[in-house]
C-alpha cells in the first residue's frame, strides 16, 4: 500500500528531492509566489509546545484499509484519557497528537500495538520531518529466553544475550510464569527488516547452548523469510514446500494453562431435621448435639453414679454431719410445708408439674364494654324491683 517514493520523470525513475530540483530549474515564478510567509521566534515556539505529544505511525502491510477503521480501533485499544487527534499523514502514514504525557507514554512506549494481526510501528514525532521520509526505528516486543543455566543467569550474561535479538529497553530476570516453560522476559525493540531471532548462542566452560527464543503477542510474520509484516504464502509466489518454512508458530509464547474448574455443586435430599439442603454432602455429627450413654461410652451402671466428693474438714466425724443435715432440713419446715428440703420416702418421689399460670384477660373493645355496662344496670335494676315494691307495701301497712 505504500506509495512509490521516486515518481517518473521524462520517461525515467529518478529521486524525488532531484525531480523537484530539475523542475524549478525550468520554471520561472512570478513576485506573489516568491513573496514569503513569515513565522517568527516566538509564534514558532508556540507552535513546538502546542505540538509536543504527537506520534507518527505505520501500519506493518501491503494491503489496504480504512483509515478511520484504524483509528476508532486504536481509540478502544488505547483506552486514553482524551480522545487523541487523528489524521492521515500519507500513504499508510498516520499522525497522532495526545494531549498529556501520560497518553503520550502509553501509546509510544507500550505495546506492541496491532490492527487486525498486523503490526503498528509508532515513534516519537517532532512534527518538521517529512513524514514519507521518516525512519521507523522497529517495533517493541516482549521476548522469553529460553533454558538459561541457573549459574550463568546474571545481568551482563542477560545483556549480551538480549543485544542479539533487539535494542534492549527492559529486562526481567525473575518475571511471574504466566507463560510455559523457564525463562527470562525481556522488552526489546526489534528491526522490522530483519527475520526475527529463533535462537541465541551462549557459549560456556562446560560447551556450546542454543537458547531458543519465544515472542509474547507478535504481528503476523512470514514462516519463509521471518519478517514481519506478511504471511508465507504472500511470499514470492506463496507456494513453499515443509521444510522451507524455517520459521512457525513454535516461536510464539503459550500461556500456562488455567486450574480446573471445582465440579459444580449438587444438591442432594433435604434434611429436614435441620432445616436446610445437604448440599451433596454427608453430614458428620454435630458436637453440639446430645448423645445417649451408649454414644458416649456409659454402658455400665457404676459409671453413671455420682462419684464427686468433698474433703471433710478436719475433727468432724461423718455422724455429726448427718445429724446437721437432719437438723436442717427441720429448720426449714414451717407448718408441716417443707421448703426446698426433703426427708424420707417421699425424697424419690417425682416432682408434680407446676400449676399452669392464669390466662390473660381478654381485650374487649369500647363499644361491646359499654353494651355490658348497660346490660347489668338492666339486671340488676329488674332483680332489684321487688325488693322495693316489698318495702313499700310494708311501709303503706304501717
Amino acid at each position: 500500500m505504500a506509495a512509490s517514493a521516486t515518481p517518473a520523470a521524462s520517461g525515467s525513475e529518478i529521486g524525488k528531492d532531484e525531480w523537484i530540483d530539475d523542475m524549478f530549474s525550468h520554471l520561472e515564478l512570478n513576485a506573489d509566489e516568491l513573496d514569503d510567509v513569515v513565522i517568527g521566534t516566538e509564534k514558532a515556539t508556540e507552535f513546538k509546545k502546542e505540538a509536543r505529544w504527537l506520534a507518527i505511525a505505520k501500519v506493518v502491510t501491503t494491503r489496504s484499509f480504512s483509515a478511520e477503521a484504524l483509528f476508532e480501533k486504536m481509540r478502544f485499544v488505547w483506552n486514553l484519557s482524551r480522545d487523541p487527534i487523528c489524521r492521515a499523514a500519507g500513504e499508510n502514514l498516520f499522525i497522532f497528537q495526545m494531549h498529556c504525557l501520560g497518553d503520550w507514554k502509553k501509546v509510544v512506549h507500550q505495546g506492541p500495538w496491532t490492527f487486525r494481526g498486523w503490526g503498528v510501528l509508532i515513534n516519537d514525532y517532532d512534527g518538521l520531518e517529512d513524514p514519507e521520509k521518516f525512519i521507523f526505528s522497529g517495533m517493541h516486543v516482549w521476548a522469553q529466553i529460553h533454558g538459561i543455566p541457573e549459574l550463568y543467569r546474571k545481568p551482563d550474561v542477560l545483556d549480551d544475550l538480549s543485544r542479539k535479538i533487539g535494542k534492549v529497553k527492559e529486562v526481567q530476570m525473575f518475571p511471574k510464569l504466566f507463560f510455559e516453560g523457564n525463562y527470562v522476559r525481556i522488552r526489546v525493540m526489534v528491526d522490522i527488516a530483519k527475520p526475527l531471532m529463533r535462537f541465541v548462542s551462549l557459549t560456556t566452560p562446560e560447551g556450546k547452548k542454543r537458547l531458543q527464543v519465544k515472542y509474547e503477542k507478535v504481528p503476523f510474520f512470514c514462516k519463509r523469510c521471518g519478517l514481519i509484516g506478511h504471511d508465507h504464502e504472500e511470499c514470492g509466489d506463496g507456494v513453499w514446500e515443509e521444510k522451507h518454512l524455517q520459521f512457525g508458530t513454535w516461536m510464539l509464547a503459550v500461556r500456562r494453562a488455567n486450574q480446573p474448574d471445582p465440579p459444580p455443586r449438587r444438591f442432594g435430599q433435604r434434611d429436614l431435621s435441620r432445616g436446610g439442603w445437604s448440599g451433596g454432602v454427608a453430614r458428620r455429627p454435630s458436637l453440639g448435639r446430645k448423645r445417649s450413654s451408649e454414644e458416649a461410652g456409659m454402658e455400665e451402671e457404676n459409671d453413671l453414679k455420682d462419684t464427686a466428693s468433698s474433703p471433710i474438714k478436719p475433727g468432724q466425724r461423718t455422724e455429726d454431719m448427718e445429724e446437721d443435715s437432719d437438723e436442717t432440713r427441720r429448720r426449714l419446715q414451717f407448718d408441716g410445708v417443707s421448703v426446698g428440703v426433703s426427708s424420707g420416702p417421699e425424697e424419690n418421689a417425682p416432682e408434680s408439674d407446676p400449676p399452669a399460670p392464669p390466662l390473660p384477660p381478654q381485650y374487649i373493645k369500647d363499644k361491646d364494654r359499654t353494651k355490658l355496662r348497660k346490660k347489668d344496670a338492666t339486671i340488676l335494676g329488674n332483680s332489684l324491683a321487688p325488693l322495693a315494691a316489698s318495702l313499700e307495701e310494708d311501709r303503706q301497712a304501717q
